[in-house]
Parts: structure tokens; sequence; C-alpha cells
């Protein structure tokens, strides 16, 4: 049998068994669905592809790159052991996180898109939501984060020590997003056990926030990260901007974008030097 057709099998098999409430894709109608688990353009929108390829991966008539195994390997929560299998299965080596440890480099494509973005404020995180880089935008009108390493340069624990900016999201949002990070660490963390510096921060927003254990110890919730917000500005007093976080398969990195609506472009809620 061919590897591809190994490779269909076993996606199949993994996205049957997926409810959308497990990965926080919303409910759609009909009620009653007719597949078991997530459906194929369901999966194809976690993972940043189109429905057909999902289907003709499963098919055996296209072959994976590996950025994507990796994408579905998150989409579908899958444990080490079975991400493992899956590259396998695609014919790559074993899953970048076999040491243990969160990769901390921007790659080439990450870089690409920081240099080629230059009309919306763009910033590039790890897994565990640290941010790595980001473009002159992002810096001027969003966001100010230290130069140094550190922790004051992680999304989450800002969120949860109020370190961070004062962006303003009206309460269900602001619980969501929450909600939302503190999964996506828990991830990390469950793909990621080799990693001290992860380990040790866990542990201090533990000690530091009762609403971080409450989420931390809650069953995963739907929840995504497609938002609209106020944040301040030092230039212009404050920006409404929609949020959307793209990931980036190789590396594991996630790319946050802030973009204001035409509307607010043209009444000057961005400089224009992002117009």
């Amino acid at each position: 049998m061919r590897t591809d057709d190994d490779f269909g099998t076993a996606l199949r098999g993994l996205r049957r068994r997926v409810t959308p409430d497990e990965v926080g894709v919303p409910a759609s109608l009909p009620a009653v669905r007719r597949v078991p688990g997530l459906r194929r353009d369901e999966l194809a929108g976690l993972v940043g592809v189109s429905e057909e390829h999902v289907k003709r991966l499963e098919q055996g008539r296209r072959r994976p790159s590996p950025g994507v195994v990796d994408a579905l390997a998150r989409a579908l929560r899958l444990t080490p052991a079975e991400h493992t299998r899956l590259r396998a299965l695609a014919g790559f080596a074993a899953t970048p996180e076999a040491d243990g440890r969160v990769p901390r480099e921007i790659t080439e494509t990450a870089r690409r898109m920081l240099d080629r973005l230059t009309e919306v404020a763009v910033c590039v995180c790890d897994a565990t939501w640290t941010v790595l880089a980001a473009n002159d935008l992002w810096h001027s009108d969003v966001c100010t984060v230290p130069d140094t390493p550190g922790r004051d340069r992680n999304v989450v624990w800002r969120a949860f020590t109020e370190t961070g900016p004062s962006v303003f999201r009206v309460p269900e949002k602001l619980a969501g997003f929450r909600a939302t990070v503190v999964a996506e660490l828990r991830d990390a963390a469950r793909r990621y056990p080799a990693d001290a510096e992860l380990s040790s921060m866990i542990a201090d927003l533990r000690d530091r926030s009762p609403e971080f254990v409450r989420l931390w110890d809650a069953p995963p919730s739907p929840g995504g990260h497609a938002d609209r917000l106020r944040v301040p500005s030092p230039v212009h007093g404050h920006l409404d901007l929609d949020l959307d976080v793209l990931t980036l398969g190789p590396g594991d990195l996630r790319v946050v974008v802030y973009t204001a609506s035409a509307a607010e472009e043209a009444e000057g809620a961005l400089p224009a030097a992002a117009r």
C-alpha cells in the first residue's frame, strides 16, 4: 500500500474522532451532523488550507508538506506519538518537538511576512505566545514590549499579571481571549514537556493568578482569536482594530495581524504609512 494511502486513512480516522467543541469550532447547522467528528471544511479552516486540499490528502491524491502535517497535528490535538506517526506516514522525520523544547527562532517565511506586510501592524509569536519580532507599525501604534528577553514579552503572562497594555475588550470577549490563550499554552506544555522556561512560567502564573488556575484546570471550551478591540496609541490616542491570528507550520509560530476597516482608515484611524 502506498504511503499516501496510509496517510489519508490515518488522517480520515483522526478527523472523525475529534468533535467541533474540542477544537473550538462554532456549532453549525444542521444540528444533527451527518458525519462523526469534524467535517473536512472545518478541519481545512483550522489548518489554513482549502477543503479540496484536505479531500485530496485523505484520498491519497496529494502529498502533504511538513508544515501542513504539523498544522494538522495541532488542529487535531494529536499527542506527540500520534504526531510522530502522522509525519512518518507522510514520509518525514520525527516531529520538530522531538527534543521537547519550544522553537524560538523566526523562520524565513515569518521574516518574509514581516518584511512585506508593511501596511498593517504585525507581530510574530512562538507557541507560548512570546513575541519574537514585530514590524515598526506594531511597535509604534499597537503595543510596546521590552527589547530584552523576558516574560514581559509573553502575551499570556501580561494578560494575567496586569503588566500588559490597557487593550479594551468587552467582558465576554476578554473571557474568551483568556480561555483561548490558556488552552493553547496548555497544549504547548503537552507538546514541549522538556521546556524548563515554559514550565517555570506556568508554575508562576498558577501562583499569581487564581483565574489562570481556574482556566488551566477547566475542560477545553470553544474559542478563537478573531476579535475587535480598542488599543491605546501613543500617537492617535486609541485605535479600533480587528485582530486575526495566522498559524505557520514550520517553527510552530503565530502571526498576529491588526487591521482597521476601510472607513476607519479613511478617517485617519491608522497613520498615513499604514494606509
